[in-house]
């Protein structure tokens, strides 16, 4: 059961291009208390929408962005750092981060990698994860909540059990980052178990409400 880690943890993670080339950095990149992001996941293989979750920022330290994730009849919390990098969500936690969120200031062709470590502290299963992630292009994305101007960042993700490192998942997750309004407005995640495919899904931004 633990094999599905990866890929279900990451879906349960209008300005000018003036504005566009000048993009905020993490300083003045901010979020505010009560700021809140919908998405309504989608099974790219069957067609199928499923959840529909809502994140909403409950507390903001100097270090750490507190989100309150929503869905159906469960509430969790969700630590991020203030690049929406996951350090820890429910029982599972990051070390350094889960490279899971986006690296300022972003540019077309900026590259980043990261190795990484997740551990279910409830049952003490341990992986480690490569990630490479790169900006690959600046384009526009329309959906329910608006028309956005983003950062098209791709990754590529290998999963390994340290119990058993002769089996891996992999995961190819496309993120459409909106600096307008500091997160991503469209996220897919193709997964992998030793090379066959096991899911395909899409998250979709509905709607959002900032305190700014």
């Amino acid at each position: 059961m633990l094999r599905i880690g990866f890929a279900f943890a990451l879906l349960m993670g209008s300005f000018g291009c003036s504005a566009l080339a000048q993009v905020p950095s993490d300083a003045n990149n901010t979020v505010q208390v009560g700021d809140q992001w919908t998405y309504v996941t989608k099974d790219e293989i069957t067609g199928t929408v499923g959840d529909r979750r809502t994140a909403t920022v409950t507390e903001v330290t100097p270090k750490e962005i507190v989100t309150r994730m929503a869905r159906a009849n469960d509430n969790s919390v969700v630590v991020f750092d203030h690049e929406w990098n996951r350090t820890k969500n429910g029982v599972f936690e990051y070390k350094p981060h889960d490279a899971n969120g986006v690296q300022f200031p972003l540019a077309v062709g900026k590259e980043w990698r990261l190795q990484f470590f997740t551990t279910n502290t409830k049952t003490g299963a341990h992986f480690k994860v490569s990630d490479v992630s790169k900006v690959v292009a600046q384009e526009s994305v329309t959906n329910d909540a608006g028309t956005f101007d983003v950062f098209r960042i791709e990754r590529q993700v290998t999963e390994f059990n340290t119990a058993d490192p002769s089996r891996s998942d992999e995961s190819q997750v496309t993120l459409w980052y909106a600096p307008q309004i500091n997160h991503w407005v469209r996220r897919t995640i193709v997964n992998k178990v030793q090379k066959h495919l096991r899911s395909n899904d899409t998250e979709e931004l509905v709607e959002f409400s900032m305190k700014r």
